[in-house]
C-alpha cells in the first residue's frame, strides 16, 4: 500500500507566478494506462498548459479557486471549484487562474496506445 499527501511539494515551478507540483503517483504504482496523478497549486495569474506533443490524455480537477480554461478552437470557459476539464492526447489547452488555485492532474496514456499495452495489476 502507498500513502501520501500533498503537504510537502516534489517540484516548485516558477515561471507564470508559483506553482507547487506534488505527484501523488506515477506509472507502476497504478494501472499501465495512468502516467501520473499530480497535485499542483497554482497562484493567481498563474497558468497551466496542456503539451499536445506528449502523447496523453489530461484531465484536470479543481479542488479551490478556479479560472479561465482556454482550448484551440473553443470559447474560453470558467472553470471552477469541483469543475473538470478533459484533455484528449495533442489538443491545446490552458488554464489561466483568476485566484490561487489547487487542482489534481491525472495523465493517462491514450485509449490507441493502452490496448497495445500488456495487462497488469499495481505494484506496490
Amino acid at each position: 500500500m502507498i500513502v501520501t499527501d500533498s503537504r510537502s511539494a516534489s517540484v516548485t515551478h516558477r515561471a507564470d507566478g508559483d506553482v507547487v507540483w506534488r505527484t501523488l503517483a506515477r506509472r507502476g504504482m497504478v494501472f499501465s494506462e495512468c502516467e501520473a496523478v499530480d497535485h499542483l497549486v497554482l497562484d493567481a495569474g498563474g497558468t497551466l498548459a496542456s503539451r499536445p506533443d506528449d502523447g496523453t490524455d489530461l484531465v484536470w480537477y479543481v479542488l479551490a479557486g478556479g479560472g479561465t480554461f482556454e482550448a484551440a478552437g473553443e470559447p474560453p470557459r470558467a472553470l471552477a471549484a469541483d469543475g473538470m476539464a478533459l484533455v484528449p492526447a495533442g489538443a491545446a489547452a490552458r488554464l489561466t487562474c483568476a485566484e490561487p488555485t489547487a487542482l489534481l492532474a491525472l495523465t493517462t496514456v491514450p485509449e490507441r496506445v493502452s490496448r497495445r499495452l500488456p495487462r497488469r495489476a499495481p505494484c506496490m
